[in-house]
């Protein structure tokens, strides 16, 4: 152990620079870990809002063991319920109320927690607030015994940094779309699109998601929980699972741009009305600068319902384009897929009238062919961007937009 002043000093100082640099949480758990020995240092936070499990870094914590912890054992974690019940002011030690027969049968201990060198944990609240509660613990192994009282009093020493700093930075344990890609952005989408935890919790469903919620039998939300089939929710939990590994474990690779994406095809039941759904979803790291650990990634769900039309909003192509109502109509139509004999015949014109209003199109958008110019229509911004641009939320986006290029 390294109890010493100097080392105190050092940890002080770089609790602070977590305000300014999210990285260093990391360094700091590093360097209290070589403070005080010990098996690992693990900081935890769940997300008041959600009741989830947001949060998760520590020092020498291999990647497998903290996603083993996050995927499965945290739910058996007898620790948990006493945490909860902790106030922030004192310590829970856990072999005070969990004793060598409790850990000898208990499947957390026996599976997990002894198995990984950690029988002793001492854990204390660092903040229990609406928002969130972020929980400081110091593993130690059978051989190491429960936390020594000098080390004891070392990190009595620390908690008060150590909680005015989480304080000050709680949005970096909580589920922040903001922090993730900007909520206005995500909201004005055309395609429907959510943003759930892995295990289902719904952080952020966009206006076309609400709208297509009631158009469709095969998802809905219920107490905060993206739900869909059975036969189709155990796949799409398990590949969440298998896609958090992925990443976490390219991330500490140092491969910082680890894309892969996944798709869910969702029919009716036999004898139901008849209908279809795609899902594609991948997921979203919030800080590739925290390595494996830090806040969780949220899984980004993009739906695709086939009867669903995409609407095209006519004000912005005359504004951008400055296109005819007439060619607004045909943009629009040749944007649901109809071809322009279709279209002629709906409108009761000429297909060659209809023709010569398409090379009108090309022109003032500069395109040069129907699948370009449909790729352009599903890209424009959708009708409720117009409003929120209209309604001064312009400045809105351009802050969001701002803040994501820092």
């Amino acid at each position: 152990m390294d109890l010493s002043q100097a080392r105190f000093d050092r940890i002080v100082n770089l609790i602070y620079d977590t305000l300014d640099d999210r990285a260093a949480w990391r360094l700091m758990l590093d360097s209290v870990h070589e403070a005080i020995g010990g098996r690992a240092v693990h900081m935890l936070g769940f997300d008041g809002e959600r009741g989830a499990l947001s949060y998760s870094d520590g020092a020498a914590m291999a990647p497998q063991i903290d996603l083993e912890y996050i995927q499965r054992y945290q739910f058996i974690d007898p620790r948990v319920g006493l945490l909860r019940q902790q106030s922030t002011s004192g310590w829970m030690h856990c072999h005070e109320h969990f004793d060598d027969s409790f850990a000898a049968d208990h499947p957390f201990y026996q599976e997990f927690l002894i198995p990984h060198g950690a029988r002793y944990v001492s854990a204390c609240k660092l903040v229990e607030s609406p928002e969130a509660t972020v929980i400081l613990s110091c593993l130690r192994s059978s051989d190491e015994g429960p936390l020594p009282a000098d080390a004891l009093a070392f990190l009595d020493r620390l908690r008060p940094h150590m909680e005015r700093a989480v304080r000050l930075g709680l949005a970096q344990f909580v589920y922040s779309t903001q922090a993730l890609v900007g909520h206005a952005l995500v909201d004005k989408l055309r395609q429907p699109v959510m943003l759930v935890t892995a295990h289902g919790d719904v952080v952020l469903a966009n206006e076309a998601a609400r709208g297509l919620l009631a158009t469709t039998s095969l998802v809905h939300v219920a107490n905060g929980k993206l739900v869909l089939p059975q036969r189709y929710r155990a796949s799409f939990l398990m590949q969440c699972g298998e896609l958090e590994t992925r990443v976490r474990h390219a991330v500490a690779q140092g491969i910082l741009d680890s894309k892969e994406s996944r798709a869910l095809h969702m029919r009716s039941e036999a004898g139901a009305a008849p209908d279809t759904l795609y899902a594609f979803f991948t997921m979203l790291t919030p800080e590739n600068s925290l390595g494996s650990f830090g806040l969780r990634p949220l899984v980004m769900l993009f739906f695709y319902h086939p009867t669903s039309a995409q609407e095209i909003d006519s004000a912005l192509l005359t504004a951008a384009f400055g296109l005819s109502h007439a060619e607004c109509r045909i943009a629009s139509m040749l944007a649901d897929g109809m071809p322009l004999k279709t279209i002629a015949d709906l409108l009761g014109v000429q297909y060659d009238t209809v023709r010569k209003q398409l090379l009108s199109i090309y022109q003032k958008t500069a395109t040069n062919r129907q699948p370009e110019l449909v790729r352009l229509l599903m890209n424009l911004p959708a009708s409720a961007l117009q409003r929120a641009l209209k309604d001064g939320g312009g400045k809105r986006l351009e802050g969001v937009a701002a803040g994501s290029a820092t």
